[in-house]
């Protein structure tokens, strides 16, 4: 995405911020020159120069009561050509009240710089409709090396529509709403008040104050949320000290305050609670022209010099890009006759502003950066950190814009992005680590093979062990560092995402480890079956060749005594332990090598005897018994009935082994 395409779904004010942003991040990302701007080298931020922008006033809110459409365009301008402020905080609104042709804006324009329409002296018809609008030019100073000081508070002044007219004479609806409207977004409201109205508790102005307070009660009676009320008197004479006119004014409002019908809450608040109260003075612009300009660069320097914005203390906290748009939902609200709830309305400003950053962040830059790596799993380490830096970045833009809003909704919107730039993340972190575990699986059966063959290990257990001991090292040393948020913060959805496919590759050991044993386990059946084989084979050949009464007992004893032999070496306790890690297998492990036993034992035996070798062993046994005599000698034949009694005694004998070699009966009778 190009500077430029992002810039363009910014507010005004947001881009000297945002390019000065994305260069940084340019070089901090460590992504390649030109992969945010497509080679395209970064300027800095453009400077309004006065004569760049309309430095005119603007009509807010008409007579008809229509809000202006091109308000934030002129805020955000004027803002920028005075300040690089990344707070948007270094603002002030000023309001100004009074009766009609008392030279509201000429004291304004003098004042703060503004071309506000003054009136015609000769017909003394009202010029201000409705309420006007106008970044000060400058600020009126008594220093005389730089008379008009530069605005670099950012003032904005608010010109409201005089009371008691003859254009609206009966049009009190108007004057109550501009009130209530002006204390909704101003942080001094200036009361502009000729000399000789002081003190006359009745008139026009005394309406006006009355009607300040009560729509500061219908405001912030839950909430006392001050207002500087600034008194400047006109036409100033000096004849009654502005001390003393002050403390008429404030006794004024304090009896006006205990008139009014306050909410039960605040039945016994004071006029202090809700309102600090300053007075100035400015002398007769006729009679006394330069006493008149000296008195109005007197007070330019209280404002100048933060006498009226101490420590913002009046200051509505919402940042400069989102004053338009608050200013008009408050009049909305206003206008439509309905409640006004500022702290609501500052929420509902805050979310609409956090909710604009978050998606140009995320739809601008985010989501367009990690579209740009295509096959990102080629290199699993390089994208990780690629991402990790994106969506680093994405969050510290976000913070540095959305965090001058209502914190709360600032916290809400930023869980918000992370959950969706990590819902995204979560998809890429699946894929490679989905392909790390394939990888460390495929591996598992040359490592173990390995293993075996270098006979590092003592065992199968010991060997299974070191080879899934150490996959999974591998795996917690990579899965480490296909971690996609920083170290100081915690994700359940990377964590629950690990936590799956950690428990998805010990399936697939377990599964190995699963078909290792049994592989082992056939392989030592077969073994033991086989060792068996060879051992009672040749005991077996040897006792059935030369047959006796207790074949089967020497043959079965035999038997025991090789099995006891070859089990041994795996006794554990009363049973065996195979060191295969079977813990509760061993004991079918061992029936089922006592089954191979016998499965050999039972071959052997109907292999070998057989009639071709029961006919073999019977003829042997007989041509020994009549051919030689029981010391092995041979018989030297004397007659025919010698020869012929041999014949049948041997024949006898050997037919008393045809039952023996026909069943393995021992010689207690049971029947093997």
């Amino acid at each position: 995405m190009s500077e430029t395409q992002f810039l363009r779904v910014c507010r005004v004010s947001d881009r000297s911020f945002i390019r000065r942003s994305l260069a940084a991040w340019q070089i901090t990302a460590n992504f390649p020159a030109g992969r945010l701007h497509q080679g395209k080298k970064m300027d800095s931020s453009p400077v309004l120069k006065k004569g760049d922008i309309n430095t005119n006033s603007v009509q807010l809110i008409d007579e008809e009561k229509r809000f202006a459409k091109n308000l934030e365009t002129y805020v955000d301008a004027c803002y920028m050509n005075k300040s690089e402020d990344d707070s948007g905080l270094n603002y002030h609104i000023v309001s100004v009240f009074g009766s009609q042709s008392t030279g509201k804006s000429t004291l304004l324009n003098k004042l703060f710089g503004t071309q506000f329409d003054v009136m015609d002296e000769e017909k003394r018809q009202q010029t201000t409709k409705g309420i006007w609008f106008s970044h000060a030019n400058y600020i009126a100073s008594h220093d005389e090396t730089n008379p008009k000081t530069e605005n670099k508070k950012n003032v904005y002044v608010l010109d409201v529509e005089g009371v008691d007219g003859r254009e609206k004479a009966d049009d009190k609806d108007f004057e109550r709403k501009s009130a209530l409207f002006a204390l909704a977004t101003s942080e001094v409201l200036i009361v502009n008040i000729f000399e000789h109205q002081v003190g006359l508790y009745q008139g026009a102005n005394m309406e006006l104050l009355k009607t300040v307070m009560e729509v500061n009660l219908s405001l912030f009676h839950k909430q006392a949320e001050r207002c500087l009320l600034l008194f400047v008197i006109r036409d100033f004479t000096g004849l009654t000290p502005l001390s003393n006119l002050g403390q008429s004014l404030e006794a004024d409002m304090n009896r006006i305050w205990a008139d009014l019908n306050k909410p039960e809450e605040c039945k016994d608040s004071k006029l202090v609670d809700f309102f600090d109260l300053k007075f100035a003075s400015i002398s007769h612009k006729h009679y006394q022209p330069e006493k008149f300009d000296s008195d109005i660069r007197k007070l330019g320097d209280d404002f100048s010099n933060e006498t009226f914005f101490a420590n913002n203390r009046y200051h509505k906290k919402i940042p400069i890009d989102a004053w338009a748009l608050y200013s008009q939902q408050i009049w909305e609200q206003i206008e439509n006759n309905k409640d006004l709830d500022l702290p609501t309305q500052q929420i509902l400003v805050s979310r609409f502003k956090c909710n604009e950053i978050s998606t140009a962040l995320y739809d601008e830059i985010f989501d367009k950066e990690f579209n740009k790596l295509t096959l990102p799993e080629k290199d699993p380490l390089e994208s990780c950190k690629v991402f990790k830096a994106l969506r680093s970045k994405c969050l510290e833009l976000y913070d540095q814009q959305a965090s001058r809003y209502k914190s709360a909704v600032y916290l809400e919107t930023r869980k918000e992005l992370e959950l969706k730039m990590d819902l995204k993340l979560k998809d890429f972190q699946s894929r490679i680590l989905g392909l790390l575990i394939e990888k460390l699986v495929t591996e598992l059966d040359s490592a173990y093979a390995a293993l075996k063959k270098s006979k590092t290990t003592s065992n199968f257990e010991e060997t299974l062990k070191y080879v899934i001991d150490e996959t999974l090292d591998k795996f917690e040393t990579a899965s480490s560092q296909y971690i996609l948020v920083d170290d100081s913060e915690v994700s359940e959805i990377y964590a629950q995402n690990l936590k799956v496919h950690s428990e998805l590759l010990m399936a697939k050991l377990k599964d190995f480890s699963d078909r290792m044993r049994n592989k082992e386990s056939t392989a030592l059946v077969n073994k033991l079956g086989k060792k068996f084989q060879i051992k009672i084979k040749e005991y077996l050949i040897e006792e059935v060749t030369q047959p006796t009464d207790d074949l089967w007992d020497k043959v079965m004893s035999q038997f025991d005594q090789i099995v006891e032999k070859l089990l041994r070496t795996y006794e554990y306790g009363q049973g065996y332990d195979f060191q295969l890690g079977l813990k509760e297998g061993n004991d079918l492990l061992h029936l089922k090598i006592m089954k191979m036993i016998w499965k050999k034992y039972d071959v052997l035996v109907h292999d070998f005897i057989n009639e071709d070798t029961v006919s073999r062993i019977l003829r042997n046994v007989f041509e020994d018994k009549f051919k030689f005599d029981d010391k092995g000698l041979p018989i030297v034949w004397k007659d025919f009935n010698q020869l012929d009694s041999r014949f049948n005694k041997s024949k006898e004998e050997t037919l008393k082994l045809l039952p023996l070699l026909g069943t393995m009966r021992l010689s207690n009778g049971k029947t093997v």
